[in-house]
């Protein structure tokens, strides 16, 4: 009860705003990293909401590099968010599709004259519905409408939820099919980020070798969901300090990798003598205006850190932080290796969890780096016979 009543300081306000059931805050470190520059546009400082050692660490040491080094170069392609009414056992679908096909125009403009007026009115809204025809393992027909709308700033889920259940009964009514469901897609395959990092001057060897282990995570299942892991390390950092919603990120962009039938790697890196060339694509769904962004001071001050005008910019950002973070995790596989960095970090949460004093911290963390140096590993129990032997 004391660390919950501690977690809650002077107000569960917020939380209780947020969620239901609340009886106190999770906390995580909320980290800055150096500013990036993306379209010769700088963006000052980088928020960082994540527990791993490494990654923060990581990202600066290589942040620094590459605005030494690079050139960051982002565009966007479409404009859409999509959702979905689905309709799972058509009765006539032709008729279905020729209903969709007859009266798009009008289920546009009612959408945009009710639900949607007020983002009509700043120049976003439905743009375009389209269907799919689909059929079923047992033999039946599947349609599913796609509801296209512009949420402009927003990330807007909450707007196309209410407006896929807006048009649903509309669709329903004039053909005669029954609806299941109207939701959201985070599968949002109409507007793609693509951020694309230069470095120059990279040691041709180490250049190759990053090259190599790109290649392999376009290969190997395997090595891609790990690939991917450490580049959402990144992404997912400014997603959560920012206040947006990290899991529906990490849906849609894993399910991008997979897009062409077999799950691989979101980057890939190509090496031309001292020059290196990353690129990643997928779908970043994010916004600045609305949900927790517009009430968590913490998110605000995020968005403040990074001095983003758009929904677009973040997006821009977060491609490219992810793709730093992946330079450096591969980066550091192709020398050292990933656990000499990490672990290197990792020793002062083992001589926590050995309950050393501050004093004593400071003497063997030294000891425990001879030993990581010495026999490439550390463990707990290395920690605990250090502490024996410094206090014997």
């Amino acid at each position: 009860m004391q660390i919950l009543k501690n977690s809650i300081g002077d107000d569960l306000e917020l939380a209780d705003t947020l969620v239901e059931n609340a009886v106190g805050y999770f906390q995580l470190p909320f980290s800055i990293a150096p500013g990036i520059t993306i379209n010769s546009k700088k963006y000052p400082l980088i928020p960082l909401v994540i527990e791993e050692t490494s990654v923060v660490a990581g990202l600066c040491k290589n942040i620094l590099f590459a605005n030494s080094n690079g050139t960051i170069v982002a565009s966007q392609s479409g404009r859409g968010f999509i959702g979905q009414v689905h309709f799972p056992d058509l009765i006539h679908p032709e008729i279905f599709k020729n209903y969709i096909l007859n009266c798009r125009e009008n289920l546009i403009t009612q959408a945009n004259q009710n639900p949607c007026a007020n983002m009509f009115q700043r120049g976003g809204g439905v743009f375009d519905i389209t269907f799919r025809i689909i059929p079923r393992p047992d033999g039946k027909t599947m349609g599913i409408v796609h509801v296209l709308l512009d949420s402009k700033n927003a990330m807007g889920a909450n707007i196309i939820n209410q407006t896929c259940e807006y048009l649903r009964p509309l669709i329903e009514n004039a053909c005669g099919e029954k609806a299941l469901l109207s939701i959201l897609s985070n599968y949002n395959t109409e507007k793609l980020t693509k951020v694309e990092l230069t470095l120059e001057g990279v040691d041709a060897d180490l250049a190759n070798r990053i090259a190599e282990a790109s290649m392999i995570a376009q290969c190997d299942t395997y090595r891609a969901v790990t690939h991917n892991k450490g580049i959402m390390n990144g992404m997912d950092a400014v997603c959560l300090a920012t206040g947006n919603d990290w899991r529906a990120l990490e849906a849609g962009m894993h399910a991008f990798a997979a897009h062409n039938g077999s799950y691989i790697g979101l980057s890939k890196w190509t090496a031309y003598g001292q020059q290196l060339k990353g690129t990643l694509e997928g779908p970043i769904n994010v916004g600045i205006v609305g949900g927790v962004t517009n009430i968590h001071p913490m998110a605000s001050l995020a968005l403040r850190c990074l001095s983003v005008e758009s929904s677009t910019e973040l997006a821009y950002v977060m491609g490219a932080i992810g793709l730093i973070q992946n330079f450096a995790a591969l980066r550091a596989l192709v020398t050292d290796g990933i656990a000499k960095g990490h672990m290197r970090l990792h020793l002062k949460n083992l001589l926590k969890q050995a309950h050393a004093t501050p004093l004593e911290q400071k003497k063997a963390l030294k000891l425990l780096e001879k030993i990581l140096d010495t026999k490439h590993y550390v463990s707990a129990s290395d920690a605990h016979n250090v502490l024996k032997e410094l206090r014997s």
